[in-house]
């Protein structure tokens, strides 16, 4: 059976560690404690890297245990928040929308939010979203011209040039031909845009 350590069991063991660990020298400690230089290096090599590598282990452990649970906290916290935000947001911005008087009110709260997204998007570098952002904000300008009146949508149609409208002028002009009098009378009626030739 071997022999036991004699600086483990010494009564300064606690001094006798913390001045190997801060690098004192083993004659140094020898001499003060009245060991000898071989039983210090023993125990240094033996038992306190045998401690430290065993309490680092644990600690390291511990640590990551510990990391691992604050990230999971954080995260449902996080989600939760998030959550939260966003029935809010939608409770709000429902209410918002319900709450106005005119077309215009609604889009001013559409446009705002679309310009929200468009910020938070090129805060966070997604060009998908940022494009789809832009897209919504140029809709709700289109939509905002045309309630007001400035743009329409609706399609311009010359019925002057319409090849209907042509024929059915030919076929007057023909028909009135031998009455020159009525046929100068509704060529004058004509708005300037229709052909005068007959």
């Amino acid at each position: 059976m071997p022999r036991p350590c004699t600086i483990c069991t010494h009564s300064e063991r606690l001094e006798i560690d913390r001045l190997l660990l801060q690098g004192t020298s083993y004659r140094d400690i020898a001499d003060r404690f009245g060991l000898s230089k071989t039983s210090v290096f023993r125990h240094k090599e033996s038992h306190i890297g045998t401690d430290l590598r065993d309490v680092r282990e644990v600690m390291v452990a511990a640590r990551e245990e510990a990391l691992a649970q604050i990230k999971a906290e954080e995260l449902v916290t996080l989600e939760d928040v998030k959550a939260e935000i966003a029935v809010e947001a939608r409770e709000s911005i429902a209410a918002r929308l319900e709450a106005c008087h005119d077309y215009f009110g609604q889009l001013r709260i559409l446009r705002e939010r679309a310009a929200l997204a468009l910020e938070t998007a090129e805060g966070a570098e997604d060009n998908k979203v940022v494009l789809q952002a832009i897209r919504e904000l140029r809709e709700t300008v289109r939509l905002w011209a045309e309630i007001d009146k400035t743009i329409t949508s609706a399609p311009q149609i010359n019925v002057l040039i319409s090849p209907e409208w042509l024929e059915l002028r030919g076929i007057i002009v023909t028909a009135l031909r031998p009455h020159p009098e009525a046929l100068e009378a509704v060529l004058a009626a004509l708005p300037d845009e229709s052909p005068r030739s007959g």
